[in-house]
């Protein structure tokens, strides 16, 4: 049952009746109207002592309510949830670096070694992680990652950066089409707590289909998983994963893929944490966008707005942990009388009609769901 904290004037009250009784008990002598004067008067002494305690304990019961919460991972604040997770053996995640691939021009026949400093305009610098050598054509790609952690090394495909030192052969450097990405900050607090509790609910079991997202989700910025037994035969295990990008996800680059697997580990190699007889693939996610038409009454601008505002409040909570037709977003199938419901939320809507979709979106098992576009269709 619940433990009632009450009120300093709760308090208060009980500290001032209870000397009421009790002095009334030791001093018959004394008026029963002057001792209650004394014990609840503004001012009386022995009023005035009781209300100071009543405060001081209200502070004590307010301290141990506090302490109470630390003791739970689920309602502990920042500094505790970073000591349970210490306990439990969970790292926090800290902030990645970008990595991608730029495409060199030059001389023919230049061989360009591994460690070349390439900066943008705004001073973000990028090394090559790998050595290569220009091709006949003029040109090569190779991989680079940023030094600095952190989102300020995401950029976009076709960007310019120039060589930090000099290199006379090399004459253009451009981001290749798939940009540079997956640089992110460091997980927050609230995020390790998500990571901690569903650590403490399901325990690892050295391979099982929960655990693949876990393992990534302590090295990469992950918004969904999907495992798929069997993907390309007996024995394995396919790895479908969208990247957080704001509210809801994208595919992760092939060179994000590529570090991502490295991670897991390959099939016939010891490295990687997945168990070693497994063969891996990890695969990224497409990204479909669900589109909806509807009636909505009273058709008005606000109400539009906040219909659109719902279903992607809506789309973002696909295959939470309260989902139990989900296990994720990945591969869900969504339930019109779901969107439906969403959109009867929305502030300002009395009714609607749903004309799309007639039937449950059953996405693909790499299928990643987005907000499309809302039709709005004028009143019958």
């Amino acid at each position: 049952m619940p433990w009632p904290t009450r009120k300093a004037s709760t308090i208060a009250e009980r500290i001032a009746a209870t000397l009421e009784e009790a002095i009334s008990k030791l001093r018959e002598d004394l008026s029963p109207l002057a001792i209650s004067r004394a014990v609840r008067s503004g001012r009386g002494m022995l009023a005035q002592l009781g209300r100071a305690v009543a405060l001081e304990l209200r502070e004590v019961h307010d301290h141990i309510s506090w302490w109470g919460r630390q003791y739970f991972p689920d309602t502990a604040e920042e500094e505790f949830v970073y000591r349970h997770a210490g306990i439990w053996g969970i790292t926090p995640r800290g902030a990645t670096a970008a990595i991608g691939t730029v495409t060199i021009e030059g001389a023919a026949g230049t061989a360009l070694p591994a460690g070349i400093e390439f900066a943008g305009s705004d001073g973000t610098v990028y090394v090559s992680t790998e050595a290569g050598e220009i091709a006949p054509n003029g040109e090569t790609s190779v991989a680079v990652a940023a030094v600095e952690t952190g989102t300020s090394g995401n950029l976009e495909a076709g960007i310019r950066l120039a060589t930090v030192l000099p290199f006379p052969a090399i004459t253009r450097v451009t981001v290749g089409a798939e940009g540079i990405a997956g640089g992110a900050a460091e997980e927050t607090w609230q995020e390790l707590r998500l990571r901690l509790l569903a650590h403490i609910r399901q325990r690892p079991h050295g391979g099982a289909a929960f655990d693949y997202p876990t393992w990534l989700e302590s090295e990469f910025d992950v918004r969904a998983v999907n495992v798929v037994p069997e993907w390309i035969g007996r024995g394995s295990v396919g790895v479908v994963v969208a990247i957080k990008e704001g509210t809801f996800g994208r595919a992760p680059t092939v060179d994000e893929v590529e570090a991502m697997q490295v991670y897991l580990g390959r099939f016939g190699k010891p490295e990687g944490v997945r168990p070693v007889t497994a063969r891996v693939v990890v695969v990224a996610a497409d990204v479909v966008e669900l589109p909806v038409r509807l009636r909505l009454r009273p058709d008005t601008v606000a109400a539009r707005a906040a219909v659109e505002e719902a279903f992607q409040r809506f789309v973002a909570t696909i295959g939470d942990d309260d989902d139990e037709e989900n296990a994720g977003p990945i591969g869900a199938r969504i339930e019109p009388s779901r969107i439906s419901e969403a959109i009867s939320a929305a502030a300002g809507e009395y009714a609607h009609d749903l004309l799309e979709p007639t039937a449950p979106y059953v996405l693909d098992r790499k299928a990643y769901p987005v907000p499309g576009t809302i039709t709005f269709e004028a009143a019958a």
